[in-house]
């Protein structure tokens, strides 16, 4: 595990977190935040927004089901004219 200080940061600035790999900020002895490429953090978001869309596909299943007449009754009504 990567980690690096406060004062870590004071003393070398930017040059404190490396390139490419998830750092750690400790204070006081506690892990307080994750530094995270940019990459990395999209590819985080990409799959827990895939995630999220399996969730929903997953409780849609035991939802019921209507047809197009049943959700929009006017269109079948301006056919009949």
């Amino acid at each position: 595990m990567n980690t690096i200080t406060l004062q870590d940061l004071k003393s070398r600035g930017s040059k404190a977190i490396p390139d490419g790999k998830v750092v750690y900020l400790i204070v006081n002895s506690k892990v307080k935040a994750a530094i995270v490429p940019p990459d990395q953090m999209e590819a985080l978001v990409e799959a827990f927004e895939e995630l999220e869309d399996i969730q929903a596909i997953e409780a849609a299943k035991n939802e019921p089901l209507y047809t197009w007449e049943q959700v929009f009754p006017e269109d079948k009504k301006k056919k009949k004219r």
